[in-house]
């Protein structure tokens, strides 16, 4: 996992130098939600290997009627961004209340084909939920996966065992790692809802 993350960041400290040496601004903070063409899924594919089958499985899921039918062309732009954004901290919620006591687990979620990562950072105090984050931090459990997915998990109409085993989400970790993230996203996707005002603060 700490490899993973150290190709990420080279990733990105690549794209930064040659975009400063440019005389423009950095795309470190960029998504595919404001700029399509800012989207480096080849970049991830190599850090997080595999990860591009989550966009195929995607498909089959929409195909199977298992997600909604997809929608041409893929939503971008400030609204489809904010709604991810709220997306995800429904999410940070419901982690939240699905932590066990004396939990600490740092995971960051990564959606694709947009590459818009979320970090929450799971301690005793709650959970803080970090969205349009730059990437993971050195440690962090993975979890590759599409806004579609994220919103069917909490609506109760997909949950993550079987969201995994479809291949609709994948995890990247140590094992231990991976087994207590699992556990935590299986309790929170099988919760029916979350109560207003959880436990958990957000940083935009």
């Amino acid at each position: 996992m700490t490899l993973a993350a150290g190709r990420w960041r080279a990733v990105l400290a690549a794209a930064t130098a040659a975009c400063v040496g440019g005389g423009a601004p950095s795309p470190v903070l960029a998504c595919g939600y404001e700029n399509p063409d800012a989207v480096a899924l080849g970049s991830l594919n190599w850090a997080y290997p595999d990860a591009l089958h989550v966009h195929t499985a995607v498909w089959q899921a929409e195909d199977a009627g298992i997600l909604p039918p997809r929608v041409q062309p893929s939503p971008a732009g400030p609204l489809a961004f904010y709604r991810a954004a709220a997306t995800m901290t429904r999410f940070g919620a419901r982690l939240a209340d699905a932590r066990a006591p004396g939990t600490e687990l740092a995971i960051s979620v990564v959606l694709i084909p947009q590459v818009m990562w979320t970090r929450y950072q799971i301690g005793p105090e709650g959970t803080h939920t970090t969205t349009h984050a730059d990437g993971p931090a050195a440690g962090d459990l993975v979890v590759v996966t599409g806004e579609k997915v994220m919103r069917a998990i909490l609506d109760g109409r997909l949950n993550g065992a079987e969201a995994e085993r479809l291949g609709l989400l994948r995890l990247y970790g140590r094992d231990g790692q991976s087994a207590a993230a699992r556990a935590v996203i299986m309790r929170a996707g099988s919760q029916d809802r979350v109560a207003a005002g959880a436990s958990g603060t957000t940083d935009f």
